[in-house]
């Protein structure tokens, strides 16, 4: 891949990871038929794109990251106390990630290779349009800040969140919908998606990693370079998003990322 390739790669897996669109399907789609890259190489290209969006949503979080792990660290016990934190809320929706998510790749992988997650998609994002609705006469006032996020949340996020194993599910699409169900503003749901796309992303990276036999199909150096890209973009995404879901009504929200979902899923672009 020519620089150009791979400025193009960071770029669309940055805009993507934080959309309702499956950055891993539009990432394999421009490499293989854009620039016409081997099929047997798309989950090397994928670690690195995703390995760099990743590294950035932690350096842009990371004082809360740590804190947040240091607090856990020095006094793990009780456990109800990190429960009703950010902390417990993370740790939740990655175990019902799972609890939902492995069944559903185990069935891929062996039963149903050809999985196709578009009705699903559509519907999830029916259910964004009509919550749209719902929330145009809520005032503002009731809508929740990240502050008050526990474990209670990582529940229907989590398992949301698991069903973008389905190839054309976006993992950012399904979490900050769960996010936007348990009433956070626009604001938080962005920010919460961003803290848990951390250690979600790093999960699924030793998953990929391993079944690919901890062997990288394209050079190393290229890799990096994806990675470098991904994550240069990422930053500056981050702090775009953020700075229109400051000004965005939540209903808003709501309505765009439940349009764009019927979009993706009617025309199997997801």
């Amino acid at each position: 891949m020519d620089i150009i390739q791979i400025l193009i790669l960071g770029l669309v897996q940055a805009v993507t990871e934080w959309l309702p669109l499956s950055s891993k399907t539009m990432d394999a789609i421009v490499y293989t038929r854009l620039f016409g890259g081997s099929p047997s190489s798309v989950i090397s290209v994928l670690l690195f794109l995703h390995l760099g969006t990743m590294l950035a949503a932690f350096a842009y979080f990371r004082k809360e990251v740590l804190s947040s792990l240091s607090n856990f660290l020095r006094a793990p016990l009780p456990l109800g106390r990190h429960a009703e934190s950010e902390f417990g809320f993370v740790a939740t929706a990655l175990l019902f990630t799972g609890i939902v998510g492995v069944p559903i790749l185990l069935v891929e992988w062996h039963l149903l290779p050809q999985l196709d997650g578009s009705a699903l998609l559509v519907l999830m994002g029916g259910g964004l349009v009509a919550t749209g609705f719902l929330l145009t006469s809520q005032a503002k006032s009731r809508w929740r800040s990240a502050e008050s996020v526990t474990w209670r949340d990582g529940v229907l996020t989590g398992a949301l969140q698991g069903l973008s194993v389905i190839p054309g599910i976006s993992r950012a699409g399904t979490s900050t919908t769960g996010l936007i169900w348990r009433g956070f503003s626009s604001e938080s749901a962005f920010h919460l998606a961003f803290i848990l796309s951390i250690p979600t992303v790093f999960f699924a990276e030793i998953l990929l990693w391993a079944a690919q036999g901890g062997i990288s199909a394209i050079p190393i150096e290229e890799g990096l370079a994806l990675a470098a890209s991904s994550f240069a973009f990422g930053l500056m995404t981050i702090r775009v998003l953020l700075q229109i879901a400051h000004r965005l009504n939540v209903a808003w929200l709501a309505f765009a990322f439940g349009l764009m979902m019927i979009v993706f899923g009617t025309l199997g672009i997801g």
